[in-house]
């Protein structure tokens, strides 16, 4: 599976208080939902930019109201990067073809019964594009 490049959010799990479980919702329609906040918004309109060399970048648009000294700020501290003109790496995570199998480090710490919790999480292809954690990703290529 070849992971490499731009990819859009099209699903997103959310949970169902009803159902008491996760379910796959298309983007459109959790954008439809008007008490939807901005940064919620902001995040399903995110794009992920697998590297050749081995990094998942999350991006988001810029705010078109951002100042550029808060930008320039940003930037700075070397946590976020600039891709292109008007996007801005929040997150940078690992990935890694394994066994047949490619994977993300999810970050996750911690045990469960005594045993270590794997943060290397598998990225499933599906029939338009991949599962990567809680989204279904097609190409934005």
């Amino acid at each position: 599976m070849d992971v490499i490049g731009l990819w859009k959010i099209k699903t997103a799990k959310q949970f169902d208080a009803a159902a008491m479980e996760l379910v796959e919702k298309n983007v459109e329609d959790i954008l439809a939902d008007t008490e939807l906040s901005e940064n919620d918004k902001r995040m399903l309109h995110s794009l992920y930019l697998f590297t050749e060399d081995g990094w998942v970048k999350t991006m988001v648009a810029i705010p078109e109201d951002m100042d550029r000294s808060e930008l320039d700020e940003m930037l700075s501290t070397g946590e976020f990067e600039l891709y292109g003109d008007d996007m801005l790496v929040i997150e940078k995570k690992r990935w890694k073809q394994e066994d047949g199998k490619v994977k993300f480090d999810s970050g996750t710490k911690g045990e469960v019964f005594g045993e270590k919790v794997d943060p290397w999480l598998e990225i499933k292809e599906t029939a338009d594009g991949i599962q990567f954690f809680t989204y279904g990703l097609v190409r934005a290529e």
